[in-house]
């Protein structure tokens, strides 16, 4: 199969397929024409990843065909601060990720697909429900109108009229006491309890991420949030039924998803991320932003114990203005210190967000982090011992699939959304157009609708 491209260029290494590959995968991705391309976006605080997607005839993801990558502009902590900048940095990744994709000789349609949005950001809020009927059927059987009307009781909830219903996911059914029942359709119950976590995100920050994208040449699809789909390219099912707590530590943002019995039973975002970090060591060394970001890259570790004392660093840092660069000499033990402070500041919050949610005990699997900060030196070991939980990195994989994606962290949460989209497209079928209603968005089409209304987006008839 024709491999994935990161903007214009093929990865490092990177060796062509075979010529019996090609005209194999060719062939397969030609017989599934009907589907249009899946693209993902994930707009962050520090980057804007796009990913273009195929499906075959039977749903599987089977080619990455344009990846992109740029430095986010007009974010702050997850939301958009500034429109005209967000836009222009959208519409470069979108680009870059579109002529990558052209050059795999992706079809033609993909410039009027939808994408499929990731939404995090400190409005992002919470919680968990519980509701009943009384089995209106004779013979007591439950059928799909008692499940849908759960559902509907599940998003009847009072908030601030300023949050909308992002996500209603179900997580368990009680059938007259019995609990752990997952499919009740078909069971038979007199009284029927669902519990479900619900998701809702402020109107004006996501009517900012809606306008952003369109702006920046593209079509809403659908908006996820952000933990959810890292988790679905991070955890295995195994992980989710064992109870995992994912951790996405991001540029201005920590993302958090909980799972316990393979179910989503706590999220939450917060404002702090790897920004932090990099703003504590210019505050610490002296130095510009930027030259602060190379540091920690480069020289950083999150367990200061593990750093001998004698260990120096010495970087070139650029003045500002046309003042030339200046040498600046570190303590690799001292950098460590400032790095140590702030990831066990995150992971404390972290876990009090477990500890809050009423799940910790039933987290048997441990940590897994994922997102940009994950590849800082010694991060697992440090949220293991803040913690007391087992830690690892979490790389986007599709089980069970040959396809090839970008297996770095950084990429989380775009190859989530990626998976998450193609579920979607073909659940519409062939060539459909995208339907403004999904079984999980609850209430999102009236958001949806309000937010095209405002940016003058809505279809004229």
């Amino acid at each position: 199969m024709p491999p994935a491209r990161e903007g214009n260029r093929p990865a490092r290494g990177e060796k062509p397929p075979a010529r019996g590959d090609r005209q194999a995968a060719r062939g397969r991705r030609q017989a599934a024409r009907e589907y249009p391309p899946v693209i993902a976006l994930d707009v962050g605080t520090t980057k804007i990843a796009c990913l273009h997607g195929e499906l075959d005839g039977e749903g599987n993801l089977i080619a990455v065909t344009g990846i992109a990558s740029v430095p986010a502009r007009g974010m702050h902590k997850g939301v958009v601060v500034d429109m005209a900048e967000a836009s222009e940095s959208i519409r470069a990744a979108a680009e870059a990720a579109a002529a990558a994709a052209a050059e795999d000789e992706q079809d033609e349609t993909a410039a009027a697909a939808g994408v499929f949005v990731g939404v995090a950001g400190s409005h992002v809020v919470s919680m968990n429900r519980r509701v009943s009927i009384t089995n209106p059927n004779p013979d007591h059987r439950i059928t799909r109108a008692e499940r849908q009307e759960l559902l509907r009781k599940l998003k009847e909830v009072d908030v601030s009229p300023d949050l909308k219903l992002i996500h209603a996911l179900p997580r368990e059914y009680m059938l007259d006491g019995q609990d752990g029942i997952k499919r009740p359709v078909g069971m038979y119950a007199t009284n029927i309890e669902m519990e479900g976590h619900l998701v809702f995100g402020a109107v004006n920050s996501v009517q900012n991420l809606v306008g952003a994208v369109e702006h920046g040449g593209l079509r809403v699809d659908d908006i996820i949030l952000e933990p959810l789909a890292s988790s679905r390219a991070c955890l295995s099912e195994q992980d989710m039924r064992s109870g995992t707590l994912l951790v996405d530590i991001g540029g201005g943002t920590t993302d958090i998803a909980l799972f316990v019995s393979g179910r989503l039973a706590h999220s939450a975002v917060l404002p702090v991320g790897g920004n932090h970090i990099t703003r504590d060591i210019s505050v610490g060394l002296k130095v510009p932003l930027a030259a602060a970001e190379k540091i920690k890259l480069e020289f950083g570790h999150a367990q200061s114990h593990l750093v001998e004392d004698i260990e120096m660093a010495r970087v070139m840092v650029e003045e500002p203005g046309d003042a030339g660069e200046r040498p600046v000499t570190f303590s690799r033990k001292f950098l460590a210190r400032i790095i140590e402070a702030r990831v066990a500041e995150i992971f404390s919050l972290v876990l009090q967000q477990a500890k809050d949610s009423g799940y910790l005990s039933s987290v048997a699997s441990g940590i897994v982090v994922t997102g940009g900060s994950s590849q800082l030196e010694g991060i697992c070991g440090l949220a293991e011992l803040v913690t007391e939980f087992p830690c690892r990195i979490g790389y986007p994989a599709v089980a069970g699939s040959i396809v090839d994606i970008p297996s770095n962290p950084v990429y989380a949460t775009a190859v989530g959304l990626l998976l998450f989209g193609s579920e979607r497209v073909f659940a519409r079928g062939p060539s459909q157009p995208p339907e403004p209603l999904t079984s999980t968005l609850g209430l999102w089409e009236e958001v949806m609708a309000k937010v095209k209304g405002w940016f003058g987006l809505r279809n004229k008839t």
